[in-house]
């Protein structure tokens, strides 16, 4: 079993269409906001809005997204292609 590398996983999402990336992209974030509030000593963490995550998040090159998206996929692919062998 050879595991699959997050340069793969780059490259492979460098093939996806960029909307999608960007609404990939979009969810991870709103989903770090949500995290952060959960874990948030305070209870309240200080984040850009959501049209400000969303501005820059469609200003990113797919290149930039697939980086964005790659460390959260990387897991998935892998368990996946182990679960195949």
């Amino acid at each position: 079993m050879q595991p699959t590398t997050l340069h793969e996983i780059r490259e492979a999402l460098g093939t996806i269409d960029r909307d999608i990336l960007r609404e990939m992209g979009r969810q991870l974030a709103l989903s770090h906001v949500t995290v952060c509030g959960f874990t948030s000593q305070q209870g309240d963490c200080s984040h850009i809005t959501g049209g400000e995550t969303r501005a820059r998040i469609d200003k990113l090159s797919l290149a930039e997204l697939a980086d964005l998206l790659a460390p959260s996929v990387w897991i998935s692919i892998e368990y996946h292609a182990q679960l195949r062998e």
